[in-house]
């Protein structure tokens, strides 16, 4: 048997391109393609209290198997006006803006560097510091993307949290690090760092690891707990199309648990599972039970997604779509389970149903 379940309901874009975009659409060419963007944001928009979205991340092992950071392209230059993504942040965090002459030289322009309060007048003194490492980014979820979207993340110009201008050494010293390794010297931006780099990764779907999360929610709890909001890249999407939301880690005890290990999704293959064993919650599931999901796909319509109780029956949580064609789930459903007994392994059960391409399950948290 089974019942059908019902899904719960800019970076800084340069000086010259925010004022073509005031005038209407803006076209950008970005990785071969050519999209229009318009006033209204295409993603879906996640606003949490500080502290709360530090709890949501989802925790997994982190994989860095197959890393090359010539696999994220940069700098690039999205809007062809001459100047690449370095150049752009520089024209964009200069305290003193600065001339843009020939070849995008940039000269007169003076820069501050809060990782370490040191200003300077010479580009040169300064690197582009992607906010959560290309290294740590490919370790929490970005080696399951598209060199598209790798190329779009070390460019991400559209939240002004995801790069900023500091200190060369100090970008250097920090190199691939998490906040688990690494903080900036000056105690009195701790908050404000933390802030962008968990901004940054639910902005883009990445996980944890344990140590980063604890370190993380440690900072969090000595800062004003501030509402965060975060236009989500991967996993956006809009109508009824399940969308990046409160996502749960397993802080019920007993009566939840997290799946992080990766399960690959096979083109038009036959259902895969993945398992979590709950114990020592001896009652009924909750009548509003919670099933966070972290699927890398290119073409989301292509999976469905089921959760197998212990006793059989079976849940529908997204049927496949030949109309969405956005990348990704990462999504929480709301399900009532109050029919099932809490304890015993649950299934989650997914299935690409289209041919084209695969994905990959890479962390998964039942609440129950």
């Amino acid at each position: 048997m089974y019942r059908t379940l019902r899904p719960p309901v800019p970076r800084r874009l340069s000086v010259r391109v925010r004022l073509a975009a005031a005038g209407g659409a803006l076209a950008i060419v970005a990785a071969g393609l050519v999209s229009v963007l318009t006033a209204a944001p295409a993603q879906a928009a996640v606003s949490q209290p500080l502290r709360t979205m530090v709890a949501n991340l989802p925790v997994a092992t982190e994989v860095r198997t197959g890393y090359d950071r010539d696999l994220f392209n940069h700098w690039i230059d999205a809007d062809g006006d001459g100047c690449n993504t370095r150049y752009e942040v520089l024209i964009a965090e200069a305290t003193t803006t600065p001339s843009v002459g020939s070849g995008c030289t940039l000269s007169g322009g003076r820069w501050a560097s809060y990782y370490d309060g040191a200003t300077w007048t010479d580009p040169a003194d300064l690197d582009i510091d992607h906010m959560v490492p290309l290294a740590e980014a490919w370790d929490s979820g970005a080696r399951n993307w598209t060199s598209a979207q790798r190329q779009s993340f070390a460019n991400d110009l559209g939240d002004a949290r995801t790069l900023a201008a500091v200190t060369d050494n100090v970008n250097q010293s920090k190199s691939d690090q998490d906040p688990a390794e690494w903080m900036p010297s000056v105690a009195s931006v701790a908050c404000r760092y933390i802030t962008e780099f968990t901004a940054v990764k639910v902005r883009w779907g990445l996980t944890v690891d344990t140590a980063e999360k604890s370190k993380l929610t440690s900072v969090a709890a000595g800062c004003t707990n501030s509402t965060v909001t975060v236009d989500v890249v991967l996993g956006g999407g809009g109508g009824t199309t399940p969308t990046a939301t409160a996502t749960p880690t397993g802080t019920g005890g007993a009566c939840a648990g997290t799946n992080g290990t990766d399960v690959s999704i096979p083109d038009a293959g036959a259902a895969v599972t993945s398992t979590i064993t709950i114990s020592g919650c001896a009652r009924a599931a909750s009548s509003s039970s919670t099933v966070y999901v972290n699927i890398t796909h290119p073409f989301r319509g292509d999976v469905s997604i089921y959760l197998y109780a212990p006793d059989g029956t079976y849940y529908v949580l997204k049927s496949a779509s030949t109309t969405d064609s956005a990348a990704n789930i990462i999504t929480t459903y709301t399900a009532n389970l109050s029919a099932e007994t809490a304890n015993g392994a649950w299934k989650l059960s997914l299935k690409d149903n289209a041919s084209g391409d695969t994905g990959t399950l890479t962390t998964w948290t039942l609440t129950v």
